[in-house]
């Protein structure tokens, strides 16, 4: 009974306390409201430590934050998304154009579209380029129209549909140009129509060329100059190059030849013709004079070794007394043989024939001697002879220098081996 009189004392005494402790409700109401986001709260609220006291406050300070977050909450909308998966560009080109699996990976993998896809709606940019009449091979061609930018490619388009063209595509590699420079070009082409029968420079070029436009313009907007230098040099330098038989891709592949004055662009073409050159480069016209003159004595050189001959293969029939047709079997069992100058065929075959005493058919057997350095063949042949060794095949004499190492230790140790016995 004194147990229970005890007990109900100390349930008196607690209800007492906790009647005087100060309630949650006051105590969240005389501290300052933490701010949303902040890590810390302010010194003056960690001197309460009683654990009610803190499961209330953090209850508290939850639904509050709750309610600032609720109204602050902006959802996930698809449609304000600006950028595009890779592939939701994939399944837009696949349905607007047939395209193979390796044209798809071009595009795809362009520089450009790598950089932008995430950034830029890059299937609008498509969808307008479309309407402006641009074709599949152009997408293919030029990967990188789909990452322009979308403000600055309507100006681009409206500038360029300024001109006399026949089709936009022709002029597609101008859209990556800055728009001043593309004014300042256009204004140029625009400025001088009445000089041609064309619509304008690009056109004459592909006329007199032979060359599709778009080709044309592929190379000239690298070398922009072209379509702005005055027109009397740019017309009578193309004119050499067309009368003196250069290859129109090759024109426009070298463009830097147009630099330089018609007078020395004839000179140095006259020159190169006279040496009988096979095939006449633009880049004799602007190489240093040493350079020309190496290339022009090695045509002589090479005329003078054939004589009579149209061909190394008719000379190389005429040294081994073989037909034409054989020869060029011959040559064609190794293909290199065929980019080898003549006067190297020569001197390959002199020592061969003449010093070397091989045969007409042990040397049709290796085409490859041909290729392989006079003098590191005369420095094997040589060395081999020394140790008594006359190589019934020239194939040992083109190896590398390990296996030919390895036949050699393998011939002066068989030898020693014989003596011995």
């Amino acid at each position: 009974m004194l147990r229970n009189l005890i007990r109900s004392f100390e349930s008196a005494l607690k209800l007492h306390l906790y009647s005087k402790a100060p309630t949650t409700s006051s105590v969240l109401a005389t501290r300052p409201r933490r701010a949303l986001f902040t890590q810390f709260e302010e010194n003056a609220n960690n001197s309460v430590s009683n654990k009610p006291l803190s499961s209330a406050r953090i209850s508290s300070h939850a639904t509050s934050l709750g309610h600032e977050t609720d109204n602050d909450y902006v959802p996930y909308r698809a449609n304000l998304e600006t950028g595009s998966r890779i592939s939701v560009l994939i399944d837009a080109l696949r349905e607007r154009f047939r395209l193979s699996e390796d044209e798809v990976q071009r595009i795809v993998s362009d520089e450009q579209v790598q950089r932008f896809y995430r950034n830029r709606c890059l299937v609008q940019t498509l969808d307008t380029l479309i309407l402006e009449g641009i074709t599949k091979h152009s997408f293919v061609e030029y990967p990188w129209l789909l990452a322009l930018d979308q403000k600055r490619l309507g100006f681009k388009l409206d500038v360029i549909k300024t001109m006399k063209m026949d089709d936009i595509n022709h002029f597609v590699p101008f859209l990556r140009l800055t728009l001043p420079r593309l004014r300042k070009l256009v204004t140029a082409l625009n400025a001088e129509t009445g000089d041609y029968s064309q619509k304008n420079r690009v056109y004459y070029i592909s006329d007199k060329l032979g060359v599709r436009p778009e080709i044309v313009t592929k190379y000239l907007c690298k070398r922009l100059f072209i379509l702005e230098m005055p027109y009397d040099m740019f017309e009578k330098n193309l004119q050499h190059m067309i009368h003196y038989n250069v290859s129109p891709i090759n024109i426009l592949k070298d463009l830097w030849a147009f630099r330089y004055t018609p007078k020395s662009v004839e000179l140095r073409l006259e020159r190169a013709k006279r040496a009988k050159k096979d095939k006449i480069m633009p880049w004799m016209v602007r190489c240093p004079e040493p350079i020309l003159q190496r290339s022009l004595k090695l045509s002589l050189d090479e005329l003078q070794v054939l004589g009579k001959f149209s061909s190394v293969v008719e000379y190389l029939a005429h040294r081994l007394e073989f037909s034409v047709s054989e020869a060029k079997a011959i040559m064609d069992r190794h293909p290199q043989v065929h980019t080898v100058r003549v006067t190297k065929i020569k001197e390959v075959l002199d020592y061969l024939l003449n010093e070397a005493k091989f045969t007409r058919f042990e040397i049709a057997q290796v085409p490859r001697i041909l290729c392989h350095s006079l003098k590191t063949t005369k420095e094997r042949l040589n060395e081999l002879a020394s140790f008594g060794c006359r190589p019934s095949s020239l194939v040992i004499v083109c190896r590398s220098r390990r296996e030919y190492n390895k036949f050699l230790e393998q011939w002066t140790s068989h030898s020693k081996h014989t003596n011995a016995e």
